[in-house]
């Protein structure tokens, strides 16, 4: 199957599956350059005051892949999808299917564009949580469905930090986690891919940037799922109600149009 073939069979799987609900994170104006959160300056005031206090600590680049239509009441079924597939006692399998395809599509078709940022990636692991730090948790599903492409790229744990409950919650702590240190000597020099399900305001993403870079890691990229939009928050709400669009897998995450390196 050629590469052009692929991409339209992920294109047409996708939009079957979760085109209705989800849609394309945006770049350029009006969007913030980190994180796609809508705003009228390059970077939202998050991102600004995570790369004010933290610099080149933080994440070289941010992919999320779809928008995450939050809070609405009834809940908007993007919203259901990234809570019920990791839901304790009753995850859904069709959505964490769902989920994975999309972080399979978006790694396999966009991979060279995130490459073009600091090289293909050697080493990829995913934010933990305080509840299942292992590799049971259900994000760690979403990361092994990462395309390994021309490297068979390490797979690594972070560990649970001291200021992981610190608050306040939402903003990075370079000691939220830690590289154990049998992980060391694969992080150190090496472009690593952080996979994620939600970015809602990058501190526990971001907080495995800063971890990972303070081990050595000479790049970090995270991928999510899903950039969370709140409809609480005035700022986001226009953004939410004008999302009209249906996921296009082929739409680049990366430079936010016609992806360079897709037929």
């Amino acid at each position: 199957m050629s590469p052009e073939e692929l991409a339209n069979r992920a294109q047409t799987r996708l939009y079957a599956k979760v085109g209705a609900f989800f849609t394309n994170t945006g770049r350029g104006p009006g969007r913030c350059g980190v994180c796609t959160a809508p705003g009228l300056a390059e970077l939202c005031d998050q991102c600004t005051s995570q790369r004010a206090t933290y610099g080149t600590g933080l994440a070289d680049l941010v992919v999320p892949l779809a928008y995450v239509k939050g809070w609405m009441i009834p809940p908007h079924q993007s919203e259901h999808h990234v809570r019920r597939y990791k839901h304790l006692t009753q995850p859904s399998h069709k959505c964490l299917q769902d989920l994975k395809l999309m972080m399979l599509a978006g790694t396999w078709l966009h991979g060279e564009c995130i490459a073009r940022t600091a090289g293909w990636w050697q080493v990829v692991t995913f934010v933990p949580s305080a509840s299942r730090p292992g590799p049971e948790h259900p994000v760690a599903e979403l990361a092994r469905q990462v395309a390994p492409f021309k490297l068979n790229a390490h797979r690594i744990l972070l560990g649970i930090g001291p200021g992981f409950a610190a608050e306040p919650d939402r903003w990075p702590r370079p000691d939220r986690f830690v590289v154990p240190p049998k992980f060391a000597p694969v992080v150190a020099g090496q472009h690593v891919l952080v996979v994620d399900d939600t970015w809602v305001s990058g501190g526990k993403a971001q907080s495995a940037a800063l971890a990972l870079k303070a081990a050595g890691a000479s790049a970090v990229t995270i991928i999510c799922i899903g950039r969370w939009l709140s409809f609480r928050w005035a700022e986001h709400r226009p953004l939410i109600e004008n999302l009209t669009e249906p996921y296009d897998a082929v739409q680049c995450p990366v430079t936010g149009g016609a992806c360079p390196t897709v037929g």
